[in-house]
C-alpha cells in the first residue's frame, strides 16, 4: 500500500500538470494521478493559443504569468514546451468592438504589455491572409502566441518531478476517503487507487470534464457542463506560415497557423451538450456535424477569402468544459494553488474564479447550470460591457418585494442568483422572462423582448441611455427621499458559547459596544488582506423574533453584500472550524427582507409609519432598535451606504409585504422615489465608500484602502500582525479618488498617469451626480516601488487614460463629497461642502 503524505492531484491535463508543477516548486511533495496517459482527456486537442490582454486586471496578470512560464520552461527543464511567439491580432468588424480593444490596450499599459491599435491595411501586412475590406480595425499584440499542449505538459511534469513530485499514469482514483469533523463537515484523509491507497489531507481536483465525479464523492457539486467544441484544419493557405494568431470576436472565431495551414474554431449559439462523458474517452473525438460549423466557415471565408480554395482538410470535435459565467471554477487557480494551499488563500484576488461566487443552491441546480453555461458559450466573444446582464438562469432567487417592484418599473439585475432592481423605468415594465435558448433546441424565442430592449441601452462604453433615469434616482436620495430594496444582502447570526471570542478573532473592529450598536468592520486573512467588509450588531437577548432572536450569551447580527455573501459566510465558517470555536454562523437571507429609506426626509417618512420616536436621542447614527410598524416587529438601523440621513428596516419574511405597502403609502406624501442599485453604486462611490471585490479585495490591506480606523489597537484578530506592519512601514499603494472635468464615462480599469508616468489604474468608475462629474477609485503606486505617502500623492499632476486618450484629473485623498460627514448625521443646514484639493 502506497502511504505517501502528499498533495494529491487527479487529472493529468494542462491544469493538473500546471498545478503539480507549481506545488512542487514551492517545496510541496505532490502526487499527480492520471486515469490513462498525461493529456489524454481534453488537453491533447486544445487549440492552445495564449493571449496577453483581457478586459480586467486579474485575467491579464494570469496570462502574463503563463507567457513568462512558457518562455523560461525549456531553460529550466531542458524540454521545449512548444511555445511559438508569433504575436496576435484582434479583429474588429465594428467601431464599437475597436473601442473595447482600446480598453484592453489602455489597461495593458500598466502591466507593460506592448500593443498597438492598427488599421486593416496594417493588419494585412502582419497577416497576408486577411482581407482588409472585411473589417474595421484591429489590435496588434506582439507578445501573444501558441504552444503545443503535449509538449507543454511534458515540460511541466519534468519540472515537477525534478523538484520531488511523483506521477502515476494508468492509475484512476476509485474512491475518496473522508472522516467526519466536529462541525459535521468532511475532511479528506486519503485516496484509493487500484495500485494502493494514498494518505493525504489535500485533494486538488483537476479532472476537467470528469471533475463532477470526484466532487460528488464528498457531497459537493461544481457548476460545469461538458459541451462539444470544434475546430478545423484548412488545406494549404498561401502566406499562412508564421502568421500571427487571430481572434475575430465579432465573427466568433479564433485562428492560429499550423504549418502552411490554418487551425480555426468558433463559438456557435447551438452547441451540442454531452449528457454523459464516458470514463474511457481518452484521446477520443466525435464526428462533426458540418451544419453546426457552417456559420463559422462562412465568416472565416469573409475574413480570409483564400480559405475557399484551401477547403477543410480535417476537423477536431471534442469535449470541453464550460461554466455559468465562462470563468474557471476553482478552489484553486493552477498558478495560485500553491499559495492557496500553503497560505490558506491565493495572493491575487480570484473572486471571479472562486467557486464561492456560486451558492450551493445554484451549483446543485443542474437545469440552472446547463442553461447559464449555454449562454456563456454562446456569448464567449461578446463585448464585455460593464452593465450587461445574463438572460439565462434568471429569477432563481426573488425577494418578497419582487413583483411589486417589477410592476413599478424595476429593471432587474442579477447578484448571486438574486433578482434586484438596477433602475426604474417610467410608465412601462420590463419583466425578465424564462430563458429561450436563443430559439435553439426546439425552444421558441420569447415574443416579449422588453427586458432585452432595456439592456441594449447599457451596451456602450459611453454613458448609458438610462443615465438620466439613474440620475433622478440618485438625486432623489440626496435631495428628498428614496427607497432601496436591499433584501439581496446576506444576513447571518453568529451565536454560541464562543461567539464573543470568535467575533474578536474574525473582525478588525471593536465589538465591545452597547447592544444594538452598528459596527462597520473588516475581516481579514492571515496576510492582512481584506476577505470581506460587513456591518455587525452585538445583540441583546431578544424576544424570540427573526430580527430579535432569543440568545444564550452574546450573539451578533451580521449583514454582508449580495454578490460576496456566500464568500463571506464561507470565510467565517472556515475560521470557526480552524480555531475550534464552539459557535455557529446561521444564514437568514431568505427569511429577512430589507428596505432602505435614504435622504433628508427619511426621518419624517419613517416616523410617519411607527410610534417609536425616531429621534437622535432614541436612535442616534450607528444604532439599531426593535420597533413595530403596523403591529409587526422589525429591526431598524440608522445607517447609510450613500452618506445621507437614512434608515434600514429589516423585516421578517411574513411581514415584508404589509410593511412595504405601509412605506409606499406613506411615501406618497413625501414624493418617495424608488431607486435601484445603479444609483446606489453611484452614490456610494461618490461618498467614498468601498465596494467589495472591486476597490476592496483580498490583495488590499486596510491601511492601503484607507480603513485604518476600522482596525482596533487592543486584542488580537486575524491578520493583525500584517496590519500593524503596514502602519509602521508604510504602504506601496494607496486608494485615491480622481474626478474628471471632461464629460467622459469611466467604466473601471482606466490607466492613472502622474507626471506622464503610469502609477495605477481605476478599480471602479462611476458618475457622481451631485458633483456632476465622472469619478474613479483606484490605487496609486510609486513608479520606483517606494512607500506612497501624502506628499507624493499631492505633488503630482494626474491624468486618466480612457480608451487610448488622456484626460486631466483631480486627485483627492478622500471623496470630495461631504468630507465632514454632516449629511449622514442629518445636519443639512451645512448642505454640500467642497473639499479643498488635497485635504485629508
Amino acid at each position: 500500500v502506497l502511504t505517501v503524505i502528499c498533495r494529491y492531484i487527479p487529472g493529468g491535463g494542462v491544469i493538473g500538470c500546471s498545478t503539480f508543477y507549481h506545488l512542487c516548486k514551492k517545496g510541496i511533495r505532490a502526487i499527480l494521478l492520471e486515469r490513462n496517459k498525461i493529456t489524454s482527456g481534453t488537453t491533447w486537442h486544445s487549440g492552445a493559443i495564449v493571449w496577453s490582454l483581457r478586459p480586467n486586471d486579474i485575467d491579464t496578470q494570469l496570462l502574463q504569468k503563463t507567457r513568462e512560464l512558457l518562455a523560461n520552461l525549456e531553460k529550466e527543464t531542458g524540454i521545449n514546451p512548444g511555445w511559438i511567439n508569433n504575436g496576435g491580432i484582434f479583429i474588429a468588424r465594428t467601431a464599437e468592438r475597436l473601442e473595447e480593444y482600446k480598453r484592453l490596450h489602455t489597461l495593458g499599459h500598466f502591466y507593460n504589455i506592448e500593443s498597438h491599435i492598427i488599421s486593416p491595411k496594417e493588419a494585412q501586412k502582419l497577416s497576408p491572409i486577411l482581407d482588409p475590406k472585411s473589417f474595421y480595425g484591429a489590435l496588434w499584440s506582439p507578445g501573444d502566441g501558441f504552444t503545443d499542449p503535449s509538449m507543454y505538459c511534458s515540460s511541466l511534469v519534468k519540472g515537477a518531478t525534478t523538484s520531488g513530485g511523483l506521477v502515476f499514469e494508468n492509475t484512476p482514483a476509485t474512491r475518496v476517503l473522508t472522516e467526519p469533523t466536529p462541525n459535521n463537515e468532511k475532511k479528506i484523509v486519503g485516496i484509493e487507487t487500484p495500485n494502493g491507497t494514498i494518505k493525504t489531507s489535500v485533494l486538488v481536483n483537476t479532472c476537467g470534464a470528469w471533475s463532477r465525479g470526484i466532487t460528488q464523492q464528498v457531497g459537493l457539486d461544481i457548476p460545469t457542463t461538458p459541451i462539444k467544441h470544434a475546430y478545423v484544419i484548412t488545406g494549404s493557405v498561401p502566406n499562412s506560415k508564421g502568421t500571427p494568431c487571430i481572434r475575430d470576436h465579432d465573427g466568433g472565431l479564433y485562428f492560429r497557423p499550423q504549418g502552411d495551414s490554418i487551425l480555426f474554431g468558433g463559438y456557435e449559439n447551438n452547441p451540442e451538450f454531452i449528457d454523459e462523458l464516458p470514463d474511457d474517452f481518452q484521446f477520443s473525438l466525435y464526428n462533426l456535424d458540418k451544419s453546426i460549423f457552417d456559420v463559422h466557415w462562412k465568416r472565416a471565408c469573409e475574413l480570409c477569402p483564400s480559405f475557399e480554395a484551401a477547403g477543410i482538410k480535417s476537423d477536431v470535435y471534442g469535449p470541453e468544459t464550460f461554466t455559468p459565467d465562462h470563468k474557471p471554477v476553482m478552489g484553486e487557480d493552477p498558478k495560485c494553488v500553491a499559495s492557496w494551499i500553503t497560505l490558506g488563500r491565493p495572493e491575487l484576488s480570484l473572486h471571479a474564479y472562486d467557486i464561492r461566487r456560486f451558492t450551493p443552491i445554484q451549483r446543485q441546480d443542474r437545469a440552472w447550470v446547463k442553461e447559464t453555461s449555454h449562454e456563456s458559450y454562446a456569448k464567449s466573444y461578446s463585448i464585455a460591457y460593464k452593465h450587461d446582464q445574463p438572460l439565462a438562469g434568471r429569477n432563481h432567487r426573488i425577494d418578497p418585494f419582487h413583483e411589486a417592484l417589477v410592476a413599478r418599473g424595476a429593471v432587474m439585475e442579477e447578484a448571486l442568483g438574486f433578482e434586484r432592481p438596477g433602475y426604474f423605468i417610467k410608465e412601462r415594465t420590463a419583466p425578465v422572462r424564462g430563458y429561450d435558448w436563443y430559439g435553439n433546441y426546439g425552444h421558441v424565442e420569447n415574443e416579449d423582448k422588453r427586458y432585452e430592449k432595456e439592456l441594449e441601452g447599457d451596451l456602450t462604453f459611453d454613458f448609458s441611455k438610462h443615465h438620466d433615469l439613474i440620475r433622478d434616482e440618485a438625486l432623489a436620495a440626496r435631495n428628498n427621499v428614496a427607497l432601496f430594496d436591499l433584501s439581496c444582502y446576506t444576513k447571518m447570526y453568529l451565536a454560541g458559547p464562543d461567539a464573543e471570542e470568535a467575533a474578536d478573532w474574525l473582525f478588525t473592529g471593536n465589538l465591545d459596544k452597547q447592544p444594538g450598536t452598528v459596527v462597520y468592520t473588516c475581516s481579514l486573512n492571515s496576510r492582512g488582506g481584506v476577505e470581506t467588509d460587513v456591518t455587525v450588531i452585538p445583540l441583546e437577548e431578544g424576544g424570540g423574533t427573526l430580527v430579535g432572536p432569543i440568545l444564550k450569551g452574546k450573539g451578533y447580527y451580521i449583514v454582508a453584500g449580495a454578490k460576496s455573501g456566500y464568500q463571506t459566510k464561507s470565510h467565517f465558517r472556515k475560521q470557526l472550524y480552524r480555531k475550534n470555536f464552539k459557535s455557529l454562523v446561521t444564514e437568514m437571507t431568505n427569511r429577512i427582507g430589507i428596505l432602505s429609506i435614504q435622504g433628508p426626509l427619511s426621518r419624517e417618512l419613517v416616523q410617519s409609519i411607527t410610534e417609536y420616536p425616531i429621534t437622535d436621542e432614541m436612535i442616534p447614527y450607528g444604532m439599531s432598535r426593535l420597533i413595530k410598524i403596523n403591529g409587526h416587529t422589525c429591526r431598524i438601523l440608522r445607517v447609510s451606504y450613500i452618506g445621507e440621513l437614512g434608515f434600514e428596516i429589516h423585516i421578517p419574511l411574513a411581514w415584508c409585504v404589509p410593511v412595504f405597502n405601509k412605506v409606499v403609502e406613506a411615501g406618497r406624501g413625501f414624493e418617495l422615489k424608488h431607486s435601484g442599485f445603479r444609483a446606489l453604486d453611484s452614490l456610494s462611490c461618490e461618498k467614498g465608500y468601498h465596494l467589495l471585490n472591486y476597490d476592496l479585495r483580498i490583495d488590499d490591506n486596510p491601511i492601503e484602502a484607507g480603513l485604518a480606523r476600522l482596525c482596533r489597537k487592543d486584542g488580537q484578530y486575524l491578520g493583525k500582525q500584517m496590519v500593524e506592519r503596514a502602519k509602521q512601514e508604510g504602504v506601496l499603494k494607496q486608494r485615491v479618488f480622481l474626478t474628471l472635468n471632461d464629460n467622459v464615462a469611466l467604466q473601471g480599469f482606466e490607466t492613472i498617469w502622474r507626471d506622464d508616468i503610469i502609477v495605477g489604474y481605476l478599480r471602479r468608475g462611476e458618475y457622481a451626480f451631485s458633483l456632476d462629474c465622472s469619478i474613479g477609485v483606484g490605487y496609486v503606486e510609486h513608479p520606483k516601488g517606494k512607500v506612497v505617502d501624502t506628499e507624493f500623492l499631492k505633488s503630482g499632476s494626474y491624468e486618466i487614460e480612457v480608451r487610448n486618450k488622456k484626460y486631466p484629473a483631480t486627485l483627492f485623498l478622500k471623496s470630495p463629497f461631504d468630507p465632514n460627514n454632516q449629511r449622514i448625521l442629518g445636519h443639512y443646514e451645512h448642505q454640500f461642502l467642497e473639499q479643498s484639493h488635497f485635504e485629508d
